[in-house]
């Protein structure tokens, strides 16, 4: 589990191990080692009871865990090699070795002189824009052109490059070298020295003993320690039997004690209970292979890294296979659409020839005096409004009827009575507009910009073609040259049955350049008072199917005749009355209530104050009869005030009067009667709630009971 501690053999007192426990205890050795496995390099000391000096051991400490084998290179940081356990070396320590200088490696010191590469070619080319005081300096000095730095020229020759990192990318990413060429270069140089070494060793035959590495050099004083270490026991590899035979002759090993000595008390647990932290302590540090450890860490975040790229390129395929799916089942829908759409067609052109052909069959047989499409033509129109309804527009399926529908509906045309028969072939439209396109059907679709941009881009039907080219000539003939604008029933009739089936701008034509235009010369030639034939009978039956906002003008024009009319009229003539009254449910309340007071009104009150007198002998009603005729027309407040004016005032003076005779010559019986009867007559014509003219009956009654009880009369 933890290394071996080497102060265990010390000479320490073994009675803890051998009563089952280990020690803990931390040297000052384990801290630095441990230190300086951390921070990535090899401390380079050796103790004289260390071990394995000879030529074997050094390879293996050199190959380490860093290198991961001979020939492959390190992954990221470099592996820690793992403390090897040294035994004891003996007391005896050979006596050092004198330095003396090698004749070979003076050699190779000035081979590696001369091999100093060349200047570059723009050399010092700066200093045509100064003084070169620097370079005279140096020449001063002993330095030449062309020559390297230092007393014999060994060093370099051209200035030290530098070589600029790539933007945002840090330290050796993705094994980018930061070495110039100039580096580069002397790295090859100094290994050409390291070859040099081998040659001349060759050549002279002296085999120089120790590391020739400077990382693994011993100083001088552990020369002779090292020289007389003993040399390390050779390996000896297990087979797989000799592994199966010590594992049947194993003793099992007394279970050792461990003391957890981390919390408020110490308490002996077994080594499965040991805890994992995430951060080691440090005496899991110094106990547990921190090298090892590490190099494992380095290991799994490597493998960590290589997942999640796999990872990633795991779901971005998923991605892309899904998304080829997708389109792969889009693709195939579409396929199968066209199939459809394929046998859609081959069956469409059966049909067309089937209607060619009865077509053809009608005009020769003369069955198209008939004029009955779904006769003709209903058993290809119900397979195609059957199969081929979803795909009218699409297939302009509604051309081919159109083909066979307008030969038909030319013909009966030439002999069509519009007048007589306004409902002919609505039948048939009406039966099959499923298979007849017209644009007012989509307005719905087009929402308010539709006049806007969308109107440009609007063709006629084959529908509308025919119903504008055909239908709306022989219709546009019968109105303007047959029909008599006093019988509105016949074209009533062809617009209320043709409404929903035709398209929107032909009926619109038919009613703002047929239709309008001929009622308004009318209603100009219109003469009120020679006029056999009230305006009202041939006006108001088109309220329903061209509304009133259309007739708007019209009626404004029909007030100002009767305005005029009504100026030299008189109230006993009761024929104005009915000529306006029709008028009362057709104009607004405020038409017509400014009608009533402008020509009306008038001619009430002063036939009322002029003509009209309250005469208890006699009485002659017919005056207040002729203005009561009107109380339909008049709002109650305006009959109550002309009453109130012009007749109260007038019976009230009577009533007075009468009360105001001395006792002997008055009956308050007759009184009594002739107020009752009173009453009684704008009982009659429905007057009783009306408030003004009750209000009127009980200020005669107060006037009454005021006679009776002597009081004075005003």
């Amino acid at each position: 589990m933890g290394r071996h501690k080497n102060y265990m053999d010390d000479g320490d007192d073994s009675s803890d191990e051998e009563s089952g426990r280990i020690n803990f205890d931390i040297t000052e050795d384990d801290l630095e080692d441990e230190m300086a496995g951390f921070a990535g390099h090899t401390r380079r000391r050796f103790k004289n009871n260390d071990s394995s000096s000879d030529e074997e051991g050094d390879e293996d400490i050199r190959a380490g865990l860093g290198g991961l084998g001979s020939g492959r290179a390190g992954l990221g940081p470099t592996f820690l090699p793992a403390k090897q356990p040294s035994e004891r070396s003996t007391p005896d320590a050979s006596p050092t070795r004198e330095k003396k200088k090698d004749p070979v490696k003076e050699k190779v010191r000035g081979r590696a002189a001369t091999s100093t590469p060349p200047p570059d070619p723009g050399f010092a080319s700066f200093n045509k824009y100064s003084k070169g005081v620097a370079q005279k300096m140096m020449e001063k000095m002993g330095w030449s052109m062309g020559k390297g730095l230092g007393s014999g020229g060994e060093g370099i020759v051209n200035p030290i490059e530098t070589k600029l990192r790539p933007k945002g990318m840090g330290l050796s990413f993705r094994g980018f070298d930061e070495r110039t060429e100039q580096a580069k270069l002397e790295s090859k140089i100094r290994r050409g020295e390291d070859e040099d070494e081998e040659e001349d060793e060759q050549e002279t035959g002296i085999k120089y003993k120790g590391k020739r590495r400077n990382a693994w050099k011993a100083s001088a004083d552990e020369t002779a320690a090292t020289n007389r270490k003993a040399r390390k026991p050779k390996t000896v590899y297990k087979t797989a039997a000799d592994i199966l035979a010590e594992v049947d002759n194993h003793v099992p090993l007394t279970q050792q004690k461990v003391l957890d000595m981390t919390g408020p008390g110490v308490r002996e647990i077994s080594l499965s209970e040991i805890k994992r932290t995430d951060s080691p302590t440090l005496m899991e540090v110094t106990t547990r292979m921190p090298e090892l450890r590490h190099n494992l860490r380095l290991i799994v975040d490597l493998a960590r890294g290589d997942l999640e790229n796999l990872s990633r390129e795991k779901q971005k395929t998923i991605m892309n296979m899904t998304s080829l799916q997708n389109e792969l089942n889009s693709i195939k829908l579409h396929l199968d659409k066209e199939q459809i759409q394929l046998r859609k067609l081959e069956q469409l052109k059966e049909i067309a020839k089937q209607l060619e052909t009865v077509s053809k069959n009608a005009m020769a047989t003369g069955a198209f005096e008939n004029g009955n499409i779904t006769a003709l033509f209903g058993e290809q129109f119900d397979i195609l409004e059957r199969d081929f309804v979803d795909d009218v527009k699409a297939m302009n399926i509604d051309s081919l009827v159109i083909s066979v529908w307008a030969p038909v509906l030319k013909y009966k045309s030439m002999h069509w009575n519009v007048l007589e028969d306004p409902t002919w072939g609505a039948h048939d439209v009406r039966r099959w507009k499923r298979l007849l396109l017209s644009n007012h059907e989509d307005d719905k679709e087009r929402n308010r910009s539709r006049f806007k941009s969308l109107q440009k881009d609007l063709v006629c039907t084959p529908f509308e073609t025919m119903m504008n080219t055909i239908w709306l000539s022989k219709v546009r003939g019968a109105i303007n040259n047959h029909w008599d604008i006093h019988d509105p029933d016949p074209i009533i009739q062809l617009l209320e049955e043709w409404q929903p089936l035709l398209p929107r701008f032909i009926f619109e034509n038919i009613i703002n350049q047929l239709i309008i235009p001929k009622l308004s010369r009318a209603v100009s030639d219109w003469n009120p008072r020679t006029d056999p034939i009230m305006i009202h009978t041939w006006i108001h039956p088109w309220f329903p199917i061209l509304r009133a906002w259309r007739l708007a003008e019209l009626c404004t024009s029909i007030r100002h005749k009767l305005s005029v009319v009504l100026r030299q009229w008189h109230p006993s003539d009761e024929s104005a009355l009915h000529i306006i009254s029709p008028w009362k449910e057709v104009w607004t309340s405020e038409q017509c209530e400014q009608f009533i007071l402008k020509s009306i009104l008038p001619k009430l009150t002063l036939v009322i104050r002029e003509e009209f007198q309250v005469n208890p002998r006699d009485q002659n009603l017919d005056p207040l009869i002729w203005c009561l005729a009107w109380k339909n027309l008049l709002s109650d407040t305006i009959l109550g005030m002309l009453l109130k004016n012009e007749f109260f005032n007038k019976w009230h003076n009577v009533l007075v009067q009468w009360l105001s005779l001395d006792m002997y010559s008055i009956n308050y019986d007759q009184i009594s009667d002739w107020y009752r009867w009173w009453k009684q007559v704008f009982i009659a014509y429905g007057l009783d709630s009306n408030k003004i003219i009750m209000q009127e009956f009980r200020r005669g009654l107060d006037t009454m009971n005021k006679a009776l009880n002597g009081e004075e009369l005003v």
